[in-house]
């Protein structure tokens, strides 16, 4: 499940794309050569489904008939609270989000290119970008905050004058 919130679904979009997917997958279970790499791929197709058919069907989400909520994540990434890490993953594109979340879950970018049946060099540049722009978006966050600390009232120091 984690792994397709981390592509971008929200934690109840997440369990149900998994669960789906399992309840379709455990008569043949035994048959599937890798089955932590194959439940993946069907829950991220799954998930990718249905979000299809929210977008095809955008007065559900007008009515109140569907509101993305996040809760229920208590592991972390690599400290970040999961949140936070979900929400800066996001500013990634679908593709550098795809190949972070197998990363995030201990492939090797030779693994992942053969999982998605990419070129290895392709998977690595996902990789390299992504990592640019999630370290680019924490500085652009810690200098904000940064900001914020220094420009609220009575953190001013006043130098010289009377």
């Amino acid at each position: 499940m984690k792994f397709v919130a981390t592509l971008g679904a929200s934690w109840e979009e997440a369990e149900d794309a998994v669960g789906d997917v399992l309840t379709e997958l455990l008569p043949r279970w035994n048959q599937i050569r890798t089955p932590r790499a194959y439940c993946r791929l069907a829950a991220e197709r799954a998930w990718i489904n249905s979000e299809v058919r929210l977008r095809k069907a955008p007065e559900a989400a007008v009515r109140g008939f569907w509101t993305p909520v996040q809760h229920g994540v208590t592991d972390s990434y690599e400290g970040l609270e999961q949140e936070d890490a979900l929400r800066h993953l996001r500013l990634l594109n679908q593709e550098q989000r795809r190949v972070m979340a197998y990363t995030f879950d201990g492939y090797a970018p030779e693994e992942i290119a053969a999982l998605l049946e990419k070129n290895p060099g392709t998977v690595r540049s996902n990789i390299r970008h992504a990592r640019r722009r999630l370290k680019e978006a924490l500085a652009a966050e810690r200098e904000r905050e940064m900001s914020e600390t220094t420009n609220r009232p009575g953190t001013q120091t006043h130098l010289g004058g009377s």
